[in-house]
């Protein structure tokens, strides 16, 4: 098994929270914090989503703004919106996150969001399946179960300087 042979849909998360653009980035935080996610996806007028608010996004619109509670969330989200389909691979969209320097991916099935998948989702799916135990061992980087020391093996990958677990 390695992650060019696991779909998408296989590792998500269906929990995907969604808000209107006109929600203030307090309601977007306390719906985050109720509902134990890290992210929501942003819909329009018509219920079609238009971006995705994060954790980051909340960080970086709090530290600019002292007042920034109040704030829109459509003045704040990240945009365009990418997605990935969930017959994808998994490598597929570690890809994608690793290029554009995201950890979020909402994952999509016939153009509707069905899931979300996170860089914390794909770092734990290859941990607890040790998918990369044979040539970590053979190289002699890790110990079975040491995650520490997967951390440090797959920094070589610049995955984990943006994952945080």
């Amino acid at each position: 098994m390695s992650i060019a042979s696991i779909s998408v849909k296989d590792v998500m998360s269906r929990d995907v929270k969604k808000v209107s653009m006109s929600a203030s980035i307090r309601d977007a935080i306390m719906l985050m914090t109720t509902s134990w996610v890290s992210s929501v996806i942003v819909l329009n007028s018509n219920d079609e989503p238009v971006g995705i608010f994060t954790e980051k996004d909340a960080i970086r619109a709090v530290a600019w703004n002292e007042n920034a509670l109040d704030t829109r969330l459509h003045a704040v989200m990240s945009t365009p919106l990418l997605t990935v389909d969930g017959t994808a691979s998994l490598e597929t969209a570690l890809g994608i996150m690793v290029e554009r320097g995201i950890n979020h991916l909402p994952v999509t099935h016939e153009g509707e969001i069905v899931g979300m998948i996170t860089s914390r989702d794909i770092v734990r799916f290859i941990t607890k399946n040790r998918l990369l135990a044979p040539e970590v061992i053979t190289e002699g980087k890790v110990e079975i179960g040491k995650l520490h020391d997967m951390s440090e093996y797959m920094k070589g990958f610049g995955v984990m300087d943006r994952v945080n677990i």
